[in-house]
């Protein structure tokens, strides 16, 4: 079972990944926004070992999330964005705007990262 530590290690390896692409420019605006989802799976991830909470799938991590009065509503709409939007992108051919990835899909990591930061203060 992961650690906190490693979970906050791998969600930013993955914003160093999709940190590499310009999103003015960049043709594979799917696969920076898969990086950003599952760099707040990583996130969201950290906080449930806490309390050894190890979700295998995503249905269990959104049934923890909506269970833990500390995350709730709140992350429980980010993170379902964020999963929708990096589905949208891989299995439906959805294409990503730049400013949508700027102006809606970053911003609900960041709203992830913040929250959690009450918690888990290295991250």
């Amino acid at each position: 079972m992961p650690t906190q530590k490693e979970h906050i290690e791998k969600a930013r390896h993955n914003e160093q990944f999709f940190s590499f692409f310009d999103i003015n420019t960049t043709p594979f605006l799917d696969w920076v926004v898969n990086g950003i989802f599952y760099s707040a799976l990583h996130y969201v991830d950290s906080y449930l070992a806490i309390n050894g909470e190890n979700p295998g799938e995503h249905r269990e991590r959104i049934r923890l999330i909506q269970k833990d009065p500390n995350l709730g509503q709140l992350i429980f709409y980010h993170y379902r964005s964020l999963k929708d939007d990096s589905e949208g992108g891989r299995y439906n051919m959805k294409v990503f705007l730049p400013d949508e990835v700027r102006n809606d899909i970053l911003p609900s990591l960041n709203s992830i990262k913040t929250h959690l930061k009450k918690y888990i203060p290295e991250i």
